[in-house]
Parts: C-alpha cells; structure tokens; sequence
C-alpha cells in the first residue's frame, strides 16, 4: 500500500511542476480554449465567404489528450470548415440563426459527453486499477513471505 500512495503522491506531484520544472519524461497535457463543433448548419450559412458550423467555446486541461477539468464558461461560437477561424455570436447574430435559418439551439451551451465526463470516467478506472494491482501485488508478496518463513522453520 505503501508504494501506491507513493506512486500516486509521485505522479501528483508531476501536475504541480510540470509548468516550472524542465523534466526529461513524456507528459504531454494542454491548457486553454477548445472549441467543439456541435451542430452543423446549410451551407448558405457564410461568413467572410467561408461555411461556418455552431461550436460551443470552453477551457480545458487534458492531459496525454485525455480532458480532465473543464473551467470557465461555456459559449456559442460559428466556426469554419478549416476549424481554424471561430467568429463570436452576440444576441443579434443568436437570435437570427435560430429565425432566419431556423436552427434550433438550446440556451445554454452543453459540452459533448466525452470532453465533459468522459475523461473523468478514464482517469478514474486508471486510478483504480493502479490502486486494485497495488492490493493485490501487496497481498502476493504476504502470501510469499509467509511461504518462505515456514520454509525456514
């Protein structure tokens, strides 16, 4: 039990001095904006002549592109194709896809199941299987010491 909270211990550690420490292992995580396309629209729907689609705009932490935390509000953006140009939507713009191009958008912007919980779901079963082994290899390593110590006797 000893070595998986030391190895957990460890392995938190590395969150926290991850941004001020130059480390030689692999840990590749991000922070920042995300933008998440969540309904495609007509393809007359144009801006600067390029097709947009309605995304939802929000920050996240992930770690090895596993989301973890999402922070900060949620808002509705448009877009491009290229997924490279994303345009704000104010209450003028809001209100007329949903009119004019009939679009139904709910009013409060929901992030995608998997960037809104389903990294949580895998970093939870990692964490319990790291915990399960550390039970059960702890619980092997009594059984063979009891093994070798009558043995001996």
């Amino acid at each position: 039990m000893k070595k998986v909270i030391l190895t957990l211990s460890l392995f938190g550690a590395l969150f926290f001095t991850a941004n001020t420490v130059s480390a030689k292992g692999v840990i590749i995580y991000s922070n920042g904006e995300k933008i998440e396309v969540i309904q495609k629209l007509d393809e007359d729907v144009t801006i600067n002549d390029e097709h947009v689609n309605l995304g939802v705009m929000y920050d996240q932490f992930s770690i090895f592109w596993i989301p973890i935390w999402n922070y900060g509000g949620t808002k509705y953006v448009l877009i491009n194709d290229k997924r490279d140009t994303y345009y704000d939507l104010d209450d003028e713009d809001f209100e007329t896809l949903k009119t004019e191009f009939n679009v139904g958008i709910p009013d409060i912007p929901t992030i995608g199941f998997w960037n809104r919980a389903g990294g949580k779901i895998v970093w939870a079963v990692v964490l319990f299987a790291a915990i399960f082994y550390g039970v059960i290899n702890r619980k092997d390593t009594e059984t063979d010491t009891e093994t070798e110590s009558e043995k001996t006797e």
